[in-house]
């Protein structure tokens, strides 16, 4: 019996229900297929890198290796300079010992681990590499902002050149300098050097620092040792300038000289422009650049000159000059020499700001010492005249190829006179040849003026350095006319003194 239509109705409505359901269920299972596979969107090729910062480890491998594949290889960190906190050379305890550099360099974060320091040495120069190790660019880690230190040393050889001053540039930009040292310096103790001027200036290719520091127990009792700078911080640059003295409780007399000792160090030119900079040296701090006074040149106060002859007949001579730098804000300029016949005009300046300028300077003074050649054709026999400034003298003969065999000594002086003349105080000095005239021949003199009321004159002649030589012995008679120049204070009295003999006058 076929089936009425009410039955036919109701199967097509239960048919119609179960293929919604199972429309349905398809559905949901291909939407958590998706939800479940949302994590292999990295291998998607045109996929955008994501946005948050992963776990440590490489990216996942586009291809699956096969099961008997190897894994892939992780590539090999890479070396980087490592930044250098604090670096100082350790001295030797013996003469010609080793010197050794002492490095604390910085591990910038928790990947970051420590790899080698290499030392290269040209001449008085020393180039240090401090590396770390880092993950390979390649890898996507998240490293811990950490940062650590690490303590390591490189050794700068042994047999450095007592007196001689070498350098050590670690990384491009921290430099050390340090003076290798005699037995006699290496017993005593580092100090850092009290400070008596600090100046940055415009130079070729940027900025130069001049310091001017103190020896403070004097040339006997201490010495210059070198300087550290940390170039790191273009706006704040730290520099240290140590010396060496004897140590505490130390019982044997100083040298109170306390000399000046002048340190250049070049800053290079890697500075914005409208930028405030500044160096600390020992603590002291100037900001640079700074607004340009005017400078004025201005004689410079000469101190000693003297005359050294050459060492082969025919060379040149040459002379020595200490000049003064009478305040923290005198600069050294220059000389200027002029010869007219046997005499030389020697103009030695400072640069000073000018007079109409409201600048404060310190009252330390310093000395600069220079030296340059006396050009010309020079005679034998003749005496030439060297006068600086208008007012300091030195005077020297030229000596024959004869003289090559002879010495220098200090002249037996007969008299000594000061007296008034048109251009302030002249010093008549007569002194003698001590082996006559065929075995010493007179030489020159030179001058110091260097203590405020007593000037030191010293008048030399050549003699045979060999006994048992035939000589006259007529002994002669040689006068000395110096000029003394008219720096003398009114009513103040002097003392003179020619090869220790002393004689006074009092200034009018």
């Amino acid at each position: 019996m076929a089936p009425n239509k009410e039955i036919i109705r109701r199967r097509t409505a239960i048919k119609k229900r179960i293929s919604t359901i199972i429309f349905l269920v398809t559905m949901v299972a291909l939407l958590a297929a998706v939800a479940c596979g949302s994590s292999l969107t990295a291998t998607v090729p045109d996929q955008p890198p994501p946005t948050e910062t992963p776990i440590k480890g490489p990216p996942a491998p586009t291809e699956t290796p096969g099961p008997g594949d190897p894994p892939p290889e992780e590539p090999a960190p890479v070396a980087v300079p490592a930044p250098i906190e604090d670096a100082a050379v350790v001295f030797p305890e013996v003469p010609g010992g080793e010197y050794t550099l002492k490095i604390t360099s910085g591990l910038p974060s928790g990947c970051a681990q420590y790899d080698d320091s290499q030392v290269e040495r040209d001449g008085n120069e020393f180039v240090v590499n401090v590396t770390n190790l880092m993950p390979h660019p390649s890898l996507i880690v998240a490293c811990t902002a950490i940062y650590g230190y690490f303590d390591s040393e490189v050794s700068l050889g042994s047999g450095l050149a007592a007196g001689q001053t070498y350098m050590v540039t670690i990384n491009g930009g921290r430099t050390v300098s340090f003076a290798a040292q005699d037995k006699e310096g290496l017993a005593m103790v580092e100090k850092g050097s009290p400070i008596a001027n600090i100046e940055v200036t415009e130079a070729d290719g940027g900025y130069l620092l001049s310091i001017v520091s103190r020896l403070p127990l004097g040339s006997s009792c201490s010495r210059f040792s070198g300087y550290q700078i940390d170039l790191r911080f273009a706006e704040s640059i730290q520099v240290t300038v140590t010396h060496r003295q004897v140590p505490d409780g130390y019982m044997g007399p100083c040298n109170n000289d306390l000399p000046a000792v002048l340190t250049e160090i070049s800053l290079g030119s890697d500075f914005a422009d409208g930028q405030t900079n500044t160096v600390s040296v020992n603590g002291t701090e100037v900001e640079f650049p700074s607004d340009e006074l005017a400078m004025v040149a201005v004689p410079a106060p000469i101190e000693t000159a003297s005359i050294l002859p050459p060492a082969d007949f025919g060379g040149e001579y040459t002379l020595n000059i200490t000049s003064g730098l009478p305040s923290g804000c005198a600069q050294f300029n220059g000389y200027e020499v002029e010869r007219t016949g046997n005499d030389y005009v020697v103009e030695v300046t400072n640069l000073m700001p000018d007079p109409n300028e409201p600048i404060a300077c310190t009252t330390d003074y310093r000395i600069n010492e220079g030296h340059f050649s006396l050009e010309g054709d020079l005679n034998p026999g003749e005496t030439y005249t060297v006068t600086i400034n208008g007012d300091l003298t030195a005077s020297f003969t030229v000596q024959g190829e004869t003289a090559t065999a002879m010495v220098e000594k200090e002249s037996p002086i007969e008299s000594v006179e000061a007296a008034e003349a048109d251009a302030g105080y002249m010093l008549t000095v007569v002194s003698r040849l001590p082996k006559g005239s065929s075995c010493s021949s007179f030489n020159g003199y030179h001058i110091n003026r260097r203590f405020f009321d007593r000037v030191e004159v010293t008048v030399t002649h050549f003699e045979v350095s060999v006994d048992n030589v035939p000589c006259t012995r007529d002994l002669p008679v040689v006068v000395t006319e110096i000029q003394l120049g008219d720096n003398f204070e009114s009513g103040r009295t002097y003392t003179v003194s020619v090869n220790g003999e002393d004689t006074a006058f009092t200034a009018r």
